[in-house]
This record gives structure tokens, C-alpha cells and sequence, in this order.
């Protein structure tokens, strides 16, 4: 692959407008491309944007193009990593992974790609977006039109057909092979049964309840229910939880001797989400023999910070992705583990999610919270 372009240099922004006059004079272009119900920009060749059609303008919530001009796609939608850098939307580490600054960058070059792009808004809402380039030129300069396709809602459903079809039937078909086994069981063997019974039927429940309260959660209707709680008592259930679990088989978790009593604030049951998706996480990227070490700290006089540490590496790429609905290193159909760790953390128990992952440090997820929410 060719070297990527300076991302730091932008066109003056008399020249931009020059160029937007120029497309926007282009015979019958107007009226075409707002006929097309796609959302269609055209960029220059610092990918800064000089045309949008109607559609555009009204997903970026705009009245007007000249509203967009000079500006870049990232920019516009309010990427997360766009205001990260002086260089803006394509000068962040982040940047080098997004589907939107690769289609647009190629496209530039004269290819005619497609890409998927997993983008966080600054508010916090996720945003995945198809992106399809076709380069042009108009008077000796260079451009691409980029179509763009909202496909957040395709994608949710992905993942929760996912779910639905794979972690719930197959708790569903343990269930229901413990109870053809029941049948023929003798009644020293039918106590330890009942009791995986019990277990597998909590964790379906549990399993159902998480969804409910992601997709509550995405829509703004999650109403979180503040009261005390003891960090080292949250800790030890989540523990005690995910020893029973199946993504603990042939691995433990242990709760770390760096682990201090505080009475918080905070709504208990999605604390215990939160960090029972990083536990199971964790989990699922160790090898066998692997021990998952979970804690609290304090940070100062009034915040605390939780932890889930495992041994394992997270790949640089997958790094910049890490947080982004529908990113997960275990394929497709998945990613909402982190994603709905970082949406339940800073919006309903406004705390911070980060995480830091290297071969000194291995992998280590931290949920920062306030001691009085």
C-alpha cells in the first residue's frame, strides 16, 4: 500500500470555496444529487468537504452547504478522535483504522473502495457507517464523491441476532440437556443437577436482562438508581459470579490484594454489569491455566477506580478500536462487551472507562467512578 498523505495540511479557505462553487455550478448537479437518497459528499484533496446534497444536510443537521465547506467528514459528524489533534478528523492515532479516512484516502489515489466505518461521537452515541469512494477530477483538480449509508441500525441487529442465537441457545440447549439427563439420573446425581439448573437459568435471565438494559440504555430510558455500595463486597460477587461461569472453565478469577472497602454511591446492578462484561472478557481472551485479577483502588478523596487485569496483549489495530459498538476481537456479530461498558460507565454512573494494554503492562481495564454520584 502507498504511504498515506500528510493529514495535518488543509486547502485555504478561499480555495475551498472556489471549489464548492465550482461543483455546485456543475450543469443539472444539483438536482440530480439531491434526488439520490443516499447521503453524498464530495471532498477535495485535503478531504475537506466541498458539496453535500440534501440528504447530507439533513443527516448532519445543517440548512445549508457552505455550513460544511472546508470541513471533513469527521469533523462534521462529530467523531470523537477528530478534535484530538490540531490536524483534526484523519491526524489521530485512531484514524489509521477508520473505514471512512481509508475510503476516502484511496479514493483520492484513483481506487474505488468500500468500507465500513465504527465511529464514537463526542456525546457518546455510536455510529457505524458504510462508505463507498469514486474518484473525479474537474479542471485538472482532484476529488471524490463519497456515498454514505447509516447502517447502525443493520449492525445493532447483527449483534443481537448474535446473541440471541448463539450465547442464548446455548444456554438454553444446557438446560435442556440437564434435564434429559435428570430423567435418568439417580437422586445423589439430581441435587448437583438441580443446582446447574439454577445456575444456567440465572444466567439465561441475566443474559436477557443485559440486553434489555443496553438497548434502554441507547435510548436514553435507563434510569439508574443510586444507593450505597461497598466496592470490595462489589467486587467479591462479581467474582463468586464468574467462577461459576462457563468462560471461567479451565481459568480463574481472583479478587487482588490491591482491593480497598469503600462506601460509594452508585446503582449496584450496573456497577456488577459493568464489570462483570470486563471479567467475562477477560476471560474469553486468556489461555488455559490464565487467573483474570479484579479490584478497586483508591484515586483520591473522591474517586475510586475499579480494575480487571489479565495477561493477555490487545493487537495495536485493535486497540484504536476498542470501545466502538460492533468492534470485537472475537468476529463478527460481536463488540458489545466494551462498548456498553464505556456507555453504562460515563453516561449513567458518570465515571470513565479507559485501558492500557502492552507486554510490560499486559491488559488491564479501569472503570473510574465518583464516591458521591
Amino acid at each position: 500500500m502507498n504511504e498515506l498523505p500528510r493529514t495535518d495540511i488543509r486547502t485555504d479557505s478561499d480555495q475551498v470555496i472556489a471549489q464548492a462553487r465550482q461543483i455546485a455550478e456543475w450543469k443539472e448537479m444539483r438536482g440530480f444529487m439531491d434526488a439520490i437518497p443516499d447521503i453524498l459528499v464530495a471532498v477535495n484533496s485535503t478531504r475537506q468537504i466541498v458539496f453535500a446534497n440534501k440528504t447530507a444536510l439533513d443527516f448532519f443537521h445543517v440548512a445549508d452547504g457552505s455550513e460544511l465547506w472546508g470541513r471533513r467528514p469527521g469533523e462534521v459528524a462529530g467523531c470523537v478522535h477528530s478534535a484530538e489533534t490540531p490536524g483534526g478528523c484523519g491526524d489521530a492515532e485512531a484514524c489509521k483504522v477508520c473505514g471512512a479516512f481509508l475510503a476516502i484516502t484511496q479514493g483520492l489515489r484513483g481506487d474505488t473502495p468500500v468500507e465500513e466505518c465504527r465511529m464514537l461521537l463526542a456525546n457518546g452515541s455510536p455510529l457505524d457507517l458504510r462508505v463507498w469512494a469514486r474518484p473525479f477530477k474537474l479542471e485538472g483538480e482532484d476529488f471524490a464523491f463519497l456515498s454514505i449509508q447509516d447502517i447502525s441500525d443493520e449492525k445493532r441487529r447483527q449483534v443481537l441476532e448474535k446473541i440471541f442465537f448463539h450465547d442464548l441457545l446455548n444456554t438454553a440447549g444446557g438446560l435442556q440437556s440437564v434435564g434429559e439427563i435428570m430423567e435418568s439420573s439417580g437422586p445423589e446425581e439430581l441435587r448437583e443437577l438441580r443446582e446447574l439448573v439454577t445456575s444456567l437459568s440465572e444466567q439465561l435471565v441475566d443474559e436477557i436482562r443485559a440486553q434489555r438494559e443496553l438497548l434502554a440504555a441507547e435510548r436514553g430510558e435507563l434510569q439508574p438508581e443510586m444507593g450505597p455500595v461497598n466496592t470490595r463486597d462489589a467486587v467479591a460477587r462479581v467474582v463468586a459470579t464468574y467462577l461459576k461461569h462457563p468462560a471461567c472453565d479451565g481459568k480463574t478469577v481472583s479478587m487482588s490484594p490491591e482491593c480497598v472497602p469503600v462506601d460509594i454511591r452508585s446503582d449496584l446492578p450496573l456497577l456488577l454489569r459493568v464489570l462483570g462484561n470486563l471479567v467475562k472478557n477477560a476471560l474469553e481472551a486468556s489461555s488455559q491455566g490464565a487467573d483474570v485479577e479484579v479490584g478497586c483502588r483508591m484515586l483520591a478523596r473522591d474517586r475510586v477506580e475499579f480494575f480487571v487485569r489479565n495477561e493477555g496483549v490487545i493487537p495495536h489495530a485493535a486497540q484504536l478500536q476498542i470501545f466502538n459498538r460492533s468492534f470485537s476481537t472475537k468476529g463478527n456479530g460481536r463488540g458489545l462487551g466494551t462498548y456498553s461498558v464505556k456507555l453504562l460507565a460515563e453516561r449513567f454512573l458518570h465515571g470513565r472507562a479507559r485501558f492500557v494494554s502492552s507486554p510490560e503492562e499486559k491488559t488491564t481495564f479501569f472503570v473510574e467512578l465518583p464516591i458521591n454520584s
